[in-house]
C-alpha cells in the first residue's frame, strides 16, 4: 500500500510541479514567516525540511541557520527547490531525494525539523512521524503544517472524499486532535500551535491537480451540495460569480524531551 501510494505521489508531483510551485498558499511569505519565528532560531541550527517540494521553507529559513536540508521524494520539485536556491544564491540549503520514511540521517542531528503542507500525503502518518522525532536533537522543535479538516467526522469524511477523488496521491486531512495525538504518540510535546485559514478558487483548485473529468464534475456537484449546512467543514460559498471554499490550517509545534 505504502509503496503504491509513494509511487501515485511521485507522479502526480512530478507532472503537476510547476502549479505547485505557483499555488498562493505555499508561497505565502505572512506564513512562511510565522512558521520560522516559531522555531526559535539563533542562526547556529541546522535543520531538516521534510517534503520540501520547490523549496518555499527551505529558502525562508535558510537566512536565519546554519544549514537547511531539503528532502523529497519527487526528482522534478527538488529541481525547482534547487534552482530557486541557485537563483537566489543561498548557499547553505542541501537538496536530497528521500523518503520521510526512511530518512538517512542518524539519531538527534537536527536543531529542527519541518513539514509544511505535506503531512496529508503520507501513507503512514506515524512512521514518519516517529522519523522526523528520531533525527530531532532533544529540545530540538518539530514543525507540522497542514491543512485540517473538521473535527466533525462526517464533515472530515466528506471532505477527505472530494480530496481523493481531485488527487489520488492525497491520503488524509486530518483534524487538529488527529495530529496532536500523532506528536504525543511520537515522544513529542505540543508546545504551540496556531490557526489560520487560506481562501482557495474552485478552478484554480482542480487545476492545480488536474484530475479526470468524471471527477471534476463530481467534486462539483459534491462541493455544490456542501453549501447546505456546510457539510464538507470547507464554507464552500459564490464570490463575484465564482465558487470559492476555505481551508482551515493550523502550525502545530512538538518539542522532544
Amino acid at each position: 500500500m505504502n509503496t503504491y501510494s509513494k509511487k501515485v505521489a511521485v507522479e502526480q508531483f512530478s507532472k503537476r510541479s510547476n502549479a505547485y510551485a505557483a499555488c498562493g498558499a505555499l508561497m505565502d511569505q505572512a506564513d512562511l514567516d510565522t512558521v520560522v519565528g516559531l522555531l526559535d532560531l539563533t542562526g547556529v541550527e541546522r535543520v531538516l525540511d521534510v517534503a520540501t517540494g520547490t523549496g518555499y521553507l527551505a529558502t525562508a529559513l535558510s537566512p536565519h541557520v546554519k544549514e537547511v536540508i531539503g528532502i523529497d521524494i519527487t526528482p522534478g520539485m527538488l529541481e525547482l527547490a534547487v534552482q530557486a536556491a541557485q537563483d537566489r544564491e543561498l548557499d547553505n540549503i542541501t537538496c536530497l531525494n528521500g523518503d520521510v520514511e526512511h530518512l538517512p540521517f542518524g539519531d538527534s542531528e537536527f536543531d529542527a525539523v519541518t513539514c509544511r503542507f505535506s503531512f496529508h500525503h503520507f501513507p503512514g502518518p506515524r512512521i514518519s512521524l516517529s522519523e522526523m522525532a528520531r533525527v530531532l536533537r532533544p529540545g530540538g522543535r518539530l514543525v507540522i503544517e497542514d491543512m485540517l479538516s473538521s473535527e466533525d467526522a462526517a464533515k472530515s469524511e466528506y471532505q477527505n472524499k472530494m480530496e481523493n477523488l481531485r488527487d489520488p496521491s492525497h491520503i488524509k486531512h486530518y483534524m487538529a486532535s488527529e495530529i496532536e495525538r500523532m506528536l504525543q504518540e511520537a515522544g513529542l510535546v505540543v508546545v504551540d500551535r496556531v490557526g489560520g485559514s487560506s481562501v482557495f478558487d474552485f478552478g484554480h483548485w482542480i487545476g492545480m491537480a488536474d484530475p479526470p473529468v468524471g471527477n471534476v464534475k463530481r467534486i462539483r456537484e459534491m462541493m455544490r451540495a456542501s453549501m447546505d449546512g456546510d457539510r464538507s467543514g470547507l464554507d464552500v460559498r459564490v464570490e463575484d460569480g465564482r465558487m470559492v471554499f476555505s481551508y482551515t490550517t493550523a502550525i502545530v509545534v512538538g518539542m522532544k524531551g
